[in-house]
């Protein structure tokens, strides 16, 4: 029979493992500004930095709001991290942002930091802000 470990290991062990639970989630709060029509829904989807405009970590879709100057809100619980956030205003309800000619989007949109994107879809790192252990707010304004 192999020898026991001694109390106070077992106890320290047992303390150890009751400090290193789950981070505590922080809420984010987003604010969705200049949604300027009534029909749709608008998506906010919250990335970390390996799904970034891939599949979201978080993601809720509401109806546009009846009175559009209102914008709307949309809160997540999300451990400690950095984040970035995008905003679709998927006004044909698709489930897919429509383009023009030339690739520009037909459908308005918005990412955290206000970052207008050239060219493309914007980086992860300039759309980027820290989510610690207190309560994060930021708005995004839509562009069209």
């Amino acid at each position: 029979m192999p020898p026991r470990p001694p109390l106070a290991a077992l106890l320290l062990a047992a303390c150890l493992c009751a400090t290193c639970g789950p981070a505590a989630a922080a809420t984010l709060t987003v604010t969705v500004q200049n949604v300027g029509r009534a029909e749709g829904q608008v998506r906010v989807a919250v990335y970390d930095q390996a799904s970034w405009l891939g599949e979201p970590r978080w993601a809720v879709s509401q109806p546009a709001p009846a009175d559009p100057a209102a914008g709307l809100r949309a809160r997540f619980e999300l451990p400690p991290g950095t984040y970035a956030v995008a905003v679709l205003h998927d006004v044909n309800e698709n489930g897919k942002m429509d383009y023009r000619l030339l690739r520009r989007p037909k459908e308005p949109y918005g990412f955290s930091n206000g970052v207008v994107p050239r060219f493309g879809p914007p980086k992860f790192e300039p759309a980027a802000f820290a989510v610690a252990d207190e309560a994060v707010e930021i708005a995004i304004e839509l562009r069209d």
